[in-house]
């Protein structure tokens, strides 16, 4: 039972997203801001982790089943998108390799403020 309560407060969150999405005349898609609303409610604690932590283990352990949908009708699309194959390889190349290295800078970025707040709590005694 407390997997479907946890499913149902990330189902609501969902749509609650796709309802917010509509209002605001598709600006951004409801998945989107349901998630965003999902990480401000566990931001300012209206939900715990604990309240939705195994439902959202469950599709982070089954993310790979979400994506053959969309990727069986991209392999329906191929002879449309043959033409453009170098076009989308490069883009999918590019996009990595900004992602690493922003990814890599936050990180970074990150270890340096933990450090230069490490160093303030050391000095302050």
């Amino acid at each position: 039972m407390n997997y479907l309560r946890q499913l149902g407060i990330l189902l609501a969150i969902c749509v609650l997203g796709d309802v917010l999405s509509v209002l605001i005349g598709k600006v951004l898609p409801g998945n989107v801001l349901g998630m965003m609303l999902l990480l401000v409610l566990l931001g300012v604690r209206l939900i715990k982790c604990r309240q939705v932590e195994h439902a959202a283990d469950f599709f982070l352990k089954n993310m790979a089943i979400f994506f053959l949908p969309v990727s069986l009708g991209i392999l329906g699309l191929y002879a449309e998108l043959h033409s453009q194959l170098a076009a989308i390889l490069a883009v999918c190349l590019i996009t990595t390799f900004l992602t690493a290295f922003a990814t890599a800078g936050t990180v970074h970025l990150v270890l340096r403020l933990q450090q230069r707040k490490a160093a303030q709590k050391g000095g302050d005694r």
